[in-house]
């Protein structure tokens, strides 16, 4: 705003507006004055025709006024009542001698206003153009930058898939000469199969004819010795017969042994030709004792009938002993009896070419020989108050196998833990846990320590990675996590286990653990994958003996039915610790696994540790199996010897049909006649007392209850499924 504009007056030009408003007023004002005057003004008073004496300064100031203010109506031309609205207020206000200067100072600023906006709107335009202008140079320079980074782009796409292209023949040849090697290996090892195959058949046709041809002689001397007995009870004095027997009686013994020794040659394949002449000098010579026996009997028989009486000695001996009573006792007293109990008499048992191989293979591994069976006295319950499952005999000399229970049961007597749990088992069990704490606590320090955490982490990965690609796929495969196992358990893995103390105490008690729970998971779903992780435990086993006592104890207290042993629940024990103490599992919400899930863990841990115990040795191991068949058969007499539960009686029928699934085969082959009357105790007695007892057993009990009758009806129990080759690796 001027300098020189007054504030008063600029605040008059606002209230225009509210002027105009009081315009029709003013009008009807003025014509009722005018009215009034009329009658003495006849004159023109006011405009270019007025009479009035105005000076001409004036006048030319309303005209120069009037053309201002006519200007500034073309000028504002947009805004005209805006405009004849300041012209009504500059007229009011005219006596103040500013309108003048403000209308022309008005027009001054609107013209200013203008052309200030027409250089305002060039500039801008020509900027506007100059940014057009940069902004297609710019958009040039983009294109051509695009255009290059995606020809780049093209030729390092271009240079990729040639790359590509050429690490795909490469690979394809790498692959294709691999083929051919794996393709050749293939043969030369199928090739080197054969061969050896064909050599362990013709040292088998060996063995078995060499076993063949010492089998007749074996029998006559068996013969020979049986109709010694037989020749001695037909004598009709004792005395003499036994005068006789002792006569031969050391020679028959050396004889026998020597025998024992060819049979066990013959067992562990290690028969020759001079075996062979051996034992029909042998038989030979038991043929002459025979002959010579008969003639001293039929001597004295003869002497016998001659006297009159059927024995001299019985008339003789009384009235000696009375008179010389001195005499009597310093005399060699002469058994009253002699029978083929008297002199140990061998058994064989002639077999068919099947089970003599069989009997060649279990001697290997650690079975007990066929005339060392052990003999099934599953003894008297521990507790006098308990029901018992007694098997009084079963023996080499085919007598059956009684079988009685005897329920004694006081109506007031309560259950002890060792009603239901065979002694020897629950010292086992103890054992076992002794052992496993014991082992624990040297490697305590290694826990607490924060620092091995790393070595710690190590360990455990140097176990789980081979364990868990255990398989059966060949032996190439499986010898090279046993190497790599065995390279750790004796310091040797690249990690180097030894750097502390107690590392590989440590990895002992995890491998162990870790194998157990093969058990549980893997082998429960898939039980073909018992054997080849069987194998490899037992392969460590032979190199590592505490490794094998860790196993045990592992499987014990993961699965108690493994020792086996059926622990009641205690006076004061808690359901969860009794659950616990059985393998059971608790959930994070506190809520114990159901029954078929536990059933199907305990079901894998038992199939594995069965496929351990006939799991046979690697090629080329000589050594005694570390727990060999004889474990299998002491299981199931301990199961016989247990009283059953009714709560129990779905996990015990798992568990037997598990073991005779895994076991029964070699059992068979080893133990024939025994496992034989075995299973007919299981079938006739033991079965029949778990099922009148009631309880949950179901479908496992008739699982178990068609497997026992298809197995006798059929006469054998076929191989497991997935057990390995004998000389797979």
């Amino acid at each position: 705003m001027p300098h020189f504009v007054d504030f008063r007056d600029n605040k008059k030009i606002q209230n225009m507006n509210d002027t105009a408003a009081e315009f029709p007023c003013l009008k009807a004002s003025i014509l009722r004055k005018a009215s009034n005057i009329s009658g003495a003004v006849d004159q023109v008073t006011i405009g270019p025709d007025s009479v009035l004496n105005n000076t001409n300064t004036t006048w030319r100031d309303n005209i120069e006024n009037e053309q201002n203010g006519t200007n500034v109506k073309e000028l504002y031309s947009p805004n005209i009542q805006n405009v004849q609205t300041s012209t009504t207020s500059t007229a009011k206000i005219s006596t103040s001698g500013i309108t003048f200067s403000v209308r022309k100072i008005f027009l001054e600023n609107e013209i200013q206003r203008r052309e200030e906006v027409r250089k305002a709107i060039v500039r801008r335009w020509q900027q506007m153009e100059e940014s057009e202008r940069a902004l297609q140079v710019e958009l040039e320079i983009l294109k051509s930058t695009m255009a290059l980074k995606r020809a780049r782009e093209e030729a390092e796409e271009m240079a990729k898939r040639e790359a590509e292209e050429a690490r795909v023949v490469q690979l394809t040849e790498i692959r294709r000469k691999h083929e051919q090697q794996l393709s050749a290996q293939r043969i030369q090892e199928r090739q080197e199969r054969l061969r050896r195959e064909a050599i362990e058949h013709i040292k088998l046709q060996k063995k078995k004819e060499l076993t063949d041809k010492v089998a007749p002689f074996h029998a006559g001397f068996l013969s020979n010795c049986q109709n010694i007995g037989t020749l001695s009870k037909s004598c009709k004095d004792r005395n003499a017969a036994g005068i006789a027997l002792l006569m031969y009686a050391t020679e028959l013994n050396e004889l026998n042994l020597q025998m024992e020794a060819i049979n066990q040659k013959a067992r562990m394949g290690e028969l020759t030709a001079a075996g062979v002449c051996a034992a029909e000098r042998i038989a030979q010579q038991s043929t002459e004792i025979l002959n010579n026996f008969r003639s001293e009997i039929e001597r004295s028989n003869e002497l016998c009938e001659k006297v009159g009486i059927q024995s001299l000695g019985q008339l003789q001996q009384p009235y000696e002993a009375l008179n010389n009573p001195q005499e009597s006792q310093e005399k060699i007293t002469q058994p009253e009896e002699i029978s083929e109990s008297t002199i140990f008499l061998p058994e064989i048992e002639l077999k068919s070419q099947e089970n003599q191989s069989a009997t060649v293979t279990a001697a290997q591994e650690g079975i007990p020989a066929l005339n060392e069976t052990p003999v099934v006295e599953l003894a008297s319950n521990l507790n006098s108050t308990a029901p018992q499952l007694a098997v009084k005999e079963i023996n080499d000399n085919g007598r059956d196998v009684t079988a009685e229970v005897v329920a004694n049961v006081e109506s007031n007597s309560a259950y002890d833990v060792l009603q239901f749990v065979d002694k020897e088992s629950l010292k086992l069990f103890v054992q076992s846990q002794e052992f496993l704490e014991h082992h624990m606590a040297i490697y305590a320090d290694l826990l607490r320590q924060s620092s091995s955490k790393e070595f710690r982490f190590e360990c455990q990965k140097a176990i789980n990675i081979p364990v868990n690609a255990i398989s059966g796929v060949s032996g190439e495969h499986l010898r090279d996590k046993y190497e790599r196992l065995q390279q750790l358990l004796s310091g040797k893995f690249p990690g180097n286990v030894t750097s502390h103390p107690q590392g590989i105490a440590y990895c002992k008690d995890v491998l162990a653990k870790k194998i157990v729970s093969q058990g549980e998971t893997l082998i429960s779903s898939k039980p073909e994958m018992a054997f080849p992780v069987a194998a490899v435990a037992v392969a460590l086993w032979n190199e590592h003996p505490d490794f094998g006592e860790l196993l045990m104890a592992h499987f014990h207290k993961t699965c108690p039915y493994t020792v086996p042993i059926f622990l009641p629940q205690q006076k004061g024990q808690s359901n969860e610790d009794y659950y616990r103490s059985l393998g059971y599992k608790y959930g994070e919400d506190g809520t114990v696994e159901k029954q078929d899930k536990y059933l199907k863990r305990m079901s894998g841990l038992i199939r594995l540790y069965a496929s351990i115990i006939v799991t046979r040795q690697r090629r080329g191991v000589t050594k005694t199996h570390p727990h060999g068949l004889q474990n299998a058969w002491r299981w199931l007499a301990a199961i016989l010897n247990i009283e059953p539960r009714p709560d129990m009686s779905d996990v015990c029928a798992t568990l037997l049909r598990d073991m005779l699934d895994v076991a029964g085969s070699a059992l068979w082959n080893a133990y024939p006649k025994q496992f034989m009357k075995l299973l007919m105790l299981l079938v006739n007695q033991y079965y029949p007392r778990v099922r009148n007892m009631g309880g949950v057993g179901g479908g496992p009990m008739a699982r178990l209850e068609e497997f026992l009758k298809n197995s006798l009806s059929r006469g054998s129990i076929p191989a497991p499924e997935g057990q390995l080759a004998p000389n797979f690796w």
